[in-house]
């Protein structure tokens, strides 16, 4: 069994995994052996490297910014409660 880094062309890790040996080849075009995560690292001139510490930091920062799936639903409500309560100001101004 191998680790394979499946990568964009501009050295963005887009997936990793594990595989027999003779099927890492088949994962796609941009793929290499090793072991590697999106966060952390990229794929440059065919090999692994370590993103700079400032890379890092703003993947990290923009991951913690991401709302999740229930802070998505509250603001879609709240958008909704908003544009009704307009809806309602707006007929009374008729």
């Amino acid at each position: 069994m191998k680790k394979f880094v499946v990568y964009a062309s501009n050295g963005e890790i887009l997936r990793t995994g594990i595989c027999p040996d003779s099927m890492v080849k088949l994962q796609g075009e941009n793929v290499i052996e090793g072991e590697a995560n999106d966060i952390e690292h990229k794929v440059i001139d065919g090999k692994i490297i370590r993103k700079t510490e400032e890379e890092i930091i703003a993947i990290k920062e923009k991951m913690k910014h991401k709302p999740d799936a229930q802070e998505m639903a509250i603001q879609k409500k709240e958008r909704e409660i908003l544009r009704k309560m307009a809806i309602e100001e707006l007929e009374k101004e008729k």
